[in-house]
Formats: structure tokens, sequence, C-alpha cells
């Protein structure tokens, strides 16, 4: 009888290309703590082999740009290493993933903080991600990805990368030799963890936050040239939260824009404990859209959000202390 590929064996391990679509060893790089893949295999543009013939029948459907795709989640936590400020800070695994959806990894030893931030020149890295099946592995190398994550009440949260890579067959495996590192478990987002859900100067009282990062992720295949590219971004959220008295915090007064565009800041911390707290910023962020709903027979509001640039490369930041 056929062995049966189990559904629960499934591992990624992720890793840093030296140069575009060069695939270094799987044991050089890093093993994802992750929840959650979902990955398409064999996909492309396709187009139909047509034939003039003198009977019926259907066509050949020819692939004429093979590539991959594979969504990660992942629990939005810190490395586990409490920060020495001054000293040395530990980035968090899932750090690898992120520098594959064009963002800048930046250490700060002043402040014992780890950011990530997007970055509008050049190409950005490329990653070649290891995807492990029950014993058999899927390569997808010159992988580029967008990023999007949550932080719902009552919820752990997670983070979300999407990455779209070039096509390779997938082959028979040895199991790996790599362990999780620099990953600590994620915590509940509650009173108690989460210290800070502030919306343009208003500390509001949260129900659900969430962003993406909104890369537009394109694989091209031409004459002399196959690869994957990001070429645009347009980050956005939703922000979910007790609906507020006007005398305490306007939000219509906030989302109009008939007469001019509000923006402001906005900041999700969460954690408590050196090493895993984490949190996204944003400097000029625009609420867009207002719809309401009852929680517990309470009001909550859920806007929608546009995180725009102020200075360039500014209007989201990842960050892990």
């Amino acid at each position: 009888m056929p062995t049966p590929i189990l559904e629960r064996k499934k591992a990624v391990v992720a890793v840093i290309e030296p140069a575009y679509g060069q695939s270094p060893e799987i044991d050089t790089g890093t093993l994802i703590l992750a929840t959650d893949f979902s990955v398409t295999r064999y996909e492309g543009d396709n187009v139909e082999r047509r034939r003039m013939r003198d009977h019926l029948g259907g066509y050949a459907q020819i692939n004429t740009g093979p590539n991959a795709s594979l969504d990660i989640t992942v629990p939005w936590s810190g490395s586990g290493t409490p920060p020495q400020v001054g000293t040395s800070v530990t980035a968090p695994a899932l750090g690898v993933l992120l520098r594959g959806c064009k963002m800048a990894e930046l250490e700060d030893l002043d402040t014992g903080e780890v950011s990530y931030a997007p970055i509008s020149d050049g190409e950005g890295e490329s990653l070649t991600l290891y995807y492990l099946h029950d014993g058999q592995l899927q390569r997808l190398s010159g992988a580029r990805g967008t990023v999007k994550g949550q932080g719902q009440t009552g919820n752990l949260p997670t983070i979300t990368m999407s990455f779209t890579g070039l096509y390779n067959r997938p082959v028979t495996a040895s199991p790996i030799t790599l362990t999780v590192k620099n990953q600590a478990d994620e915590v509940p987002v509650n009173f108690q963890n989460t210290t800070k859900f502030s919306v343009l100067g208003y500390d509001a009282i949260g129900q659900n936050f969430a962003f993406d990062l909104g890369n537009t992720v394109s694989h091209r295949n031409l004459v002399n040239y196959e690869g994957v590219l990001i070429t645009d971004r347009a980050a956005t959220g939703t922000i979910a939260f007790q609906a507020p008295r006007l005398a305490d915090f306007d939000v219509f007064e906030k989302i109009e824009s008939h007469q001019g565009v509000t923006a402001g800041a906005i900041e999700f911390t969460h954690g408590t404990t050196p090493g895993n707290i984490v949190g996204m910023r944003t400097v000029n962020s625009q609420l867009t859209g207002l719809s309401e709903q009852g929680e517990d027979e309470i009001t909550h509001y859920q806007t929608n959000a546009r995180h725009l640039p102020k200075n360039g490369d500014d209007e989201m930041v990842l960050f892990f202390k």
C-alpha cells in the first residue's frame, strides 16, 4: 500500500540569497516557527495549444511562466533574548522573512530595538524558501513577498508573509537537523499583555488591529530574464475599538476628507517581557470609512487606515525589543 503524505508534517527553512536566484545550502538557513502554511506548488499564465483538425476535442494547456507561491503564518513575537541596551540586540527569526518583503533591518543599540521598515531603492533582498512536507522538498528560489499582520483581542497575534518564487520540481529529501532559534512563544492580545493601542493620539479601548504592507509582487518571465520583483506598495490596515464619545475623540472629524485630510500616528505595542515586546507604528496614517457594530451590547467602531509616507520609506515600522 502506498505510504500517505501526512498533512501535519511540514516545515520551512528560509535563507537570504547571496545573489538573486542562487540558493545556499539548506543547513545554512533559518528554520521558521510557523502556525500555518498555504502553498501553490505550480502556477503561472497558461495558453492553449490550438490545432485545426477534422474532429472535436480539447487542446493542451501550456504554462508560459511557471512559478510557485507560499504563504507563511508565524507568531507575532520577539526573539526571546532580552536586549542589552548599548551592547547587543537579537533579531527574531522571522526577520529573515521580513527582509524578503523589501524591508530593511535596523538594530538600534541605544534603544535595544530591532526594526523593519520598507525601502524603495534597489530590488531588495531575495530568499530561497525550502518547503518540506513529510520527506519531500520543494525549493522556491528568488522569492520575494509582502506581509500583513493582526492582533485581535482574545486571540494570539500573527504575521503572514505571502511569497512568490521561481518554480523548482519537488524532490525526495532527508530530515533536517536545524532547530528553531530566536523566536519566542506569542502571548494573547489582552489587557495584561497589550500595552499601547494609540490612534491619532487617542488611547483607544482596542478590539482588533491589522496591517498590510501592500507590496505589488510580480513574477516576470521574459527572454533573457526571469525573476520576482516588488514594484510598488500601498500600506493599509483596519482598526476596531470601542466607540468614544465625541468629547473624548471625534472620530468623524478625523475620517472626513471632503475639506481636507487629517493624518497622524498610530501605534500598537504588545508584550511586557524584554525580548518579546513587539509592535507596529506609523507617522502619517489617514482613517478612511467607518462602520459600527455591537460588542457585549457596547458600540464599537471599525475604521480603515491608509498608512502614508511622510519623509519617504517611513509609512510603517515593525519593531521588536
